[in-house]
C-alpha cells in the first residue's frame, strides 16, 4: 500500500530498518545451532543500562516499562540474562523486599562489543555522506525519535481496528 505521502515513505523504510536489530546477532551455522547471546539479552542489557544512568536502581519493573513489555515477560527476559551471566540481582539499598539489577562485567563488555558493532556499521552505511547530511539525518531522527516517545502509538485503537479488519463481513441476504 504506497500512497506517495512522506508519512508512507517514512513507514516503509522504518519497517525495513526494523530488521537490522531484529535480525539474530550471529548467524547461525549447521553443526553450531546456538548464539553466544540472544537479542533479547542484549535489549535487557541495554535497558539496565539506560535505566542505571538516569535511576538509583533498576528493577523488574523499569526494564518492563523500558522495553515496553509486560512485567511477566520482563521478568522472564531478566532471567534469562542473569542466567547468561549478562546481569546479576542484588539486595536493594531502598527497600529490602525487592531486588536492584546491575550489569555484570560479562553485560559490560557484551554492551560495549554490541555498541562498536552497531557503530562501525552504521558508520559505514552513511560514509559516502557528505558531513552536512550525516549531521541533518542525526538531528531530524533525534527529532523523531523524541516525538515517538512524547505520543506514543494507540494500541487500543490499532487492536480495535485490526478486530475490525478480521472479522467476517456479513453475508448479504
Amino acid at each position: 500500500m504506497r500512497d506517495g505521502t512522506p508519512g508512507a515513505a517514512i513507514d516503509v523504510a522504518l519497517f525495513r530498518l526494523r530488521r537490522i536489530w531484529a535480525r539474530p546477532l550471529r548467524a547461525r551455522r549447521p553443526g553450531d545451532p546456538h548464539r553466544p547471546v540472544q537479542l533479547s539479552n542484549v535489549m535487557v542489557v541495554h535497558a539496565v543500562h539506560k535505566l542505571s544512568l538516569d535511576v538509583p536502581e533498576v528493577t523488574v519493573g523499569a526494564v518492563a516499562e523500558q522495553l515496553d513489555v509486560d512485567p511477566s515477560t520482563a521478568s522472564r527476559l531478566v532471567n534469562d540474562a542473569i542466567g547468561a551471566g549478562f546481569v546479576e540481582r542484588e539486595e536493594s539499598e531502598v527497600d529490602a523486599r525487592r531486588a536492584r539489577l546491575v550489569l555484570s562485567e560479562r553485560g559490560h563488555r557484551v554492551l560495549e562489543v554490541v555498541i562498536h558493532h552497531r557503530r562501525i556499521y552504521l558508520d559505514g552505511l552513511i560514509a559516502d555522506w557528505d558531513e552536512a547530511d550525516r549531521e541533518v539525518f542525526a538531528r531530524l531522527l533525534t527529532r523523531f525519535a523524541e516525538a515517538a516517545l512524547v505520543r506514543p502509538v494507540d494500541l487500543v485503537n490499532l487492536d480495535q481496528l485490526i478486530a475490525g479488519a478480521i472479522e467476517e463481513p456479513p453475508t448479504p441476504r
